[in-house]
């Protein structure tokens, strides 16, 4: 994967968590009424997701070991899923959650508990230079956030704020600054950097 592949799949992780934060602002969904437009911006974070996880993979940012890339291929095919459910709502948002649908809703909460289990990996595997590779546990940690506003009491207005500026700022960071890295990512051939005089292999 090429520097500059790397820097437009990180264009693409930055515009999903901004519009997906966005769209919790402006149109947020709530409990039996999904705002379309939430939908559709939640479509685009996802696939910004799936182009964290093919830098991630390619760059062996988790480590080389068997257990890390299983753990990669195993959010991937939970954020597959939880995109599995997210289209036949992009024509009707407020569609019955019936049959398949209800496993495959299953996977949404899967996949972003499961971007913590990743970020907390590619921060102990030292793979990408630093700040970068704070910066996936950082953005996942939105649903702990998203949990500790709503124990507090606060509003639904606010936790739909605190929730819209998270994703921005957060995945917005992540995606430019995996851009603005992705030179240090890749070696001159364009294959993952050698850096195992100065970094640790996950099992």
């Amino acid at each position: 994967m090429s520097s500059a592949t790397i820097r437009t799949l990180g264009a693409l992780v930055a515009t999903g968590g901004v519009l997906w934060g966005v769209s919790w602002i402006l149109s947020p969904s709530r409990e039996g009424a999904n705002s379309q437009v939430e939908i559709w911006a939640s479509a685009v974070f996802q696939l910004g997701l799936l182009a964290l996880l093919a830098v991630m993979w390619v760059t062996r940012a988790t480590g080389t070991g068997r257990a890390a890339r299983g753990l990669l291929a195993a959010e991937t095919v939970a954020v597959v899923l939880a995109i599995a459910w997210t289209v036949p709502y992009l024509v009707d948002a407020n569609r019955p959650t019936t049959g398949l649908l209800v496993v495959l809703d299953a996977f949404w909460p899967l996949s972003m508990a499961g971007l913590v289990v990743v970020g907390i990996v590619v921060v102990v595997a030292h793979q990408w230079p630093s700040p970068l590779r704070w910066l996936p546990l950082a953005a996942s940690l939105l649903i702990p956030v998203d949990i500790a506003v709503a124990a507090s009491g606060a509003s639904d207005q606010v936790r739909d704020l605190v929730m819209g500026l998270y994703l921005a700022v957060a995945y917005g960071t992540l995606g430019l600054t995996l851009a603005r890295t992705a030179p240090l990512l890749v070696s001159p051939t364009g294959f993952p950097a050698d850096r195992s005089t100065q970094t640790s292999t996950v099992a």
